[in-house]
């Protein structure tokens, strides 16, 4: 009983942690938190939203905007479809699922030390409310870790392959962490049981996947295997490579690091003690090989983000928790409490910055245009967005049915050598893009605002005569290519 209460506590604690992330992370990340969910999912349940090339070529499942446009419908039908509200509905939804996996991290380890170091990592909770299908695919992990059958447990059930089904048909690429873990489960089991096993393994594969292709092919109105189609596109034609490629090294030494801080020091002690004694740490010894063997096919793919590796946390945190013991038993107690005070410096202090400071202005930019239209009728509203494509949300984050343009990127698909994308050529000469666009001589509606960053705004300061700055937003300190300090909005004299 004292336990129960222990762990029901545990799970109050995790769910109000979670839950202020909803509210505390005030900036954006990557555009496919916005443009491969939310977005998809406003059109499914507004009838209106952008759907970038990928759900045009059918490679992204709709489960996940599915489950989101569910969210979207209530909130119609009780007349609660304010703009805040669809924006941070769907992140409570994934809050509430990183708290459950977090809940469930706790019960599989039995370990304060683990969920110690899983809740005070700074990216997870920075990432733990986005509507990421990474988000999801770490928190379906979790859970599915805390009742896979391991030798070592009481556990014999299969019923975790079935959120790994779920995994595989959302996210193709987490079959990558899972083979080796559904492999073993195959070898630890009796012969005898093998070949119900697989039967299991099909059964649920199948079914599994009939359903995605059922919500798929209602959700594209022809039938598609999306599955297929991500690894067709992705393998056959590498349109991944056309949003940038890294070095093989690249996890080692920037994705892991970014991840985990000062735990990795942490984590390769505690590798290096799970290599000297595997009999002693089994199911360490296994995550090991995972984490080994994930890393390498994902090294092996030129586009790399840090985010694909983040369902391998909870493996680090576990292997990461041999090494907190053996640092516990090998120091003092004033230096255990230094250590433990340096931990938790060095996650507040990058979890503060990137959480309130770094990328809020696309957020913030929304909020202003928000303002602007909402006393305007949509016929009068038309928006352009003069920055890098998606590099702000668009009508998830307006929820107003109004003319609105950005510069597209989409990848070539016939692999022409001379092909250039919108926005690439819109920065490759600003003006005369626009008098191409805006010419007089063409019937097109002047924009009544426009978005940019602030160093665009001298080069095609003739256009920006007819308009009137009305808001200088901070966006981030450091910016790549076409990106700046601040982001500009400008609205028509």
């Amino acid at each position: 009983m004292i336990l129960s209460n222990r762990i029901h506590k545990v799970l109050l604690c995790v769910i109000a942690w979670r839950l202020s992330s909803v509210f505390l992370v005030q900036t954006s990340d990557v555009p496919d938190e916005y443009w491969q969910s939310v977005e998809v999912a406003h059109r499914l349940a507004f009838g209106y939203g952008h759907l970038t090339w990928e759900w045009r070529e059918g490679i992204r499942s709709y489960i996940y905007p599915f489950l989101i446009s569910l969210i979207y419908r209530i909130l119609g039908f009780f007349h609660l479809d304010f703009a805040t509200l669809i924006i941070i509905a769907p992140r409570i939804m994934q809050a509430l699922l990183s708290a459950y996996a977090d809940y469930r991290f706790y019960v599989w380890t039995k370990n304060k030390w683990a969920l110690f170091s899983l809740c005070t990592n700074w990216f997870w909770y920075y990432y733990a409310s986005r509507t990421l299908v990474n988000t999801l695919e770490t928190s379906l992990t979790t859970i599915a870790l805390s009742i896979f059958p391991w030798r070592d447990s009481n556990t014999k059930s299969v019923s975790y392959i079935w959120i790994v089904a779920w995994l595989c048909v959302v996210r193709p690429t987490a079959a990558v962490i899972w083979t080796p873990l559904c492999l073993y489960h195959l070898l630890t089991t009796p012969t005898s049981g093998r070949i119900v096993l697989l039967l299991s393994y099909l059964r649920i594969g199948m079914t599994t996947l009939s359903i995605a292709t059922l919500v798929d092919t209602i959700g594209y109105g022809k039938f598609v295997l999306s599955p297929i189609e991500f690894l067709r596109i992705n393998f056959i034609y590498r349109v991944s490579d056309f949003y940038g490629t890294e070095p093989f090294f690249w996890y080692l030494t920037i994705g892991i690091p970014v991840i985990l801080g000062l735990y990795y020091v942490i984590f390769l002690i505690g590798a290096w003690q799970v290599v000297q004694h595997p009999a002693k740490f089994h199911r360490q010894a296994v995550m090991l090989v995972v984490i080994g063997w994930t890393l390498a096919i994902y090294s092996m793919i030129p586009h790399k983000e840090i985010r694909f590796i983040l369902p391998l946390l909870p493996f680090f945190v576990c292997l990461g928790t041999s090494g907190i013991l053996c640092i516990k038993n090998s120091v003092a107690p004033f230096t255990r409490k230094v250590l433990m005070n340096v931990l938790v410096l060095t996650n507040l202090l990058p979890g503060l910055y990137f959480s309130l400071i770094h990328l809020r202005g696309s957020l913030d930019a929304m909020k202003i245009l928000r303002q602007e239209i909402a006393s305007v009728p949509n016929d009068d509203v038309n928006i352009l967005f003069l920055t890098p494509c998606h590099a702000t949300p668009f009508y998830s984050h307006l929820h107003a049915n109004v003319t609105a343009r950005f510069l597209t990127c989409e990848p070539s698909l016939s692999n022409r050598d001379d092909y250039i994308d919108e926005a690439s050529e819109f920065f490759a000469n600003p003006n005369l893009w626009l008098r191409q666009t805006y010419s007089n001589t063409k019937d097109t509606e002047m924009p009544t605002h426009l978005v940019l960053f602030h160093e665009l705004a001298p080069s095609i300061h003739q256009f920006l005569d007819k308009y009137r700055l009305i808001a200088d937003l901070f966006y981030a300190h450091i910016t790549p290519t076409n990106y700046s300090q601040y982001l500009l909005i400008y609205k028509r004299k």
